[in-house]
């Protein structure tokens, strides 16, 4: 995968960087228009120059169309988690992983928010998990607990032989609790109306 990206990545970059180059000399009159209308001259009128400009223009977007495809392919492939049966191949959305994984806070009361994203790699398994915890949390303990559970989950619902690698990030500690809880602590206590003194 990171091939192919690189491969992009570097023909996206010469596409860009040809056409930019020849925009700035134009705009600069070192690339001026008349040098601009012979060759477009010689392109149209020339059945042989025309043959490569157009085998050159096709040539390019096959290329652009060929990594776009073999990207999401690949993309498609890490999204995915398939293995064998005795009755035939089984493909496994990483989606469901990560709905399952979501469905795992509800055991956890520290855990507010969760976010997870898995890929298939050729190793086994990437697992990134942002949390959103609340202020109680002890965060090591906690989510080494977690991480526990998560592989264990994973591992019972697909049975992953490779390596399972769970990172997680705390991108915020909830501070809601905090403020209701000092709330109710510092509520002045309704008192009963006056109805005057009594004799």
């Amino acid at each position: 995968m990171w091939l192919l990206t690189r491969i992009a990545i570097i023909f996206y970059i010469f596409i860009i960087w040809a056409t930019g180059a020849a925009v700035m000399l134009f705009v600069a009159h070192i690339l001026d228009l008349q040098t601009i209308q012979r060759l477009l001259t010689l392109v149209y009128f020339d059945n042989q120059s025309g043959a490569m400009a157009g085998i050159c223009a096709g040539g390019i977007m096959f290329m652009s169309f060929l990594l776009a495809k073999l990207i999401y392919g690949s993309r498609q492939m890490e999204r995915t988690i398939a293995f064998e049966n005795p009755s035939g191949g089984v493909t496994v959305s990483l989606t469901a992983l990560e709905d399952l994984i979501k469905r795992l806070i509800v055991q956890m009361p520290e855990v507010k928010e969760i976010r997870p994203y898995m890929i298939a790699v050729r190793k086994g398994l990437e697992v990134d998990i942002k949390l959103v915890l609340r202020h109680e949390a002890n965060i090591p303990e906690m989510t080494a607990r977690f991480q526990d559970l998560v592989r264990r989950k994973i591992e019972e619902a697909v049975g992953m032989e490779g390596k399972i690698n769970i990172r997680v990030h705390v991108i915020k500690i909830s501070l809601e609790d905090i403020k209701f809880k000092h709330k109710d602590e510092f509520q002045i206590p309704t008192q009963a109306p006056f109805h005057g003194y009594r004799s």
